[in-house]
C-alpha cells in the first residue's frame, strides 16, 4: 500500500472543507496510510500524545487563535472531534468517520 504525506492530506481535507468542497475524493486507503502515519508506535490507534506529535506547535497556535480558544483546548477540542467515543483513542474507522462527515 502506498502511503500519502499526512500534511498534503490534511491540507487537502482543509482546503476541501473551508471551500464547501464535496467533490473532493478521499478514499478510505487515503485515511488508513494517514492513521498509520500518525500512530508511531504501531499499536492500531492514535491517542493524545501521537496526535499532539502530529502537528506543529504554530499549527496549533494560529488555529486556537482563530478559534479564540488557548492552544490546549484547541488541541483537546480538536482531538475529541475525532475520538467520537470519548475512549482517548483515535481508532481507523473513528478517523474515516470525521473525514466523511466533514467532506
Amino acid at each position: 500500500m502506498e502511503y500519502f504525506n499526512t500534511k498534503i492530506i490534511l491540507l487537502l481535507l482543509l482546503i476541501g472543507v473551508l471551500n464547501g468542497c464535496s467533490g473532493l475524493m478521499v478514499t478510505d486507503e487515503m485515511i488508513k496510510g494517514i492513521h498509520k502515519e500518525m500512530d508511531t508506535n504501531n499499536d492500531g490507534i492514535i491517542n493524545y500524545q501521537e496526535y499532539l506529535q502530529s502537528g506543529s506547535k504554530g499549527e496549533f497556535l494560529k488555529k486556537a487563535k482563530k478559534k479564540g480558544m488557548t492552544v490546549y483546548e484547541y488541541q483537546k477540542w480538536e482531538f475529541n472531534r475525532a475520538d467520537a467515543n470519548r475512549d482517548g483513542k483515535i481508532t481507523e474507522q473513528e478517523l474515516i468517520d470525521l473525514a466523511r462527515k466533514e467532506l
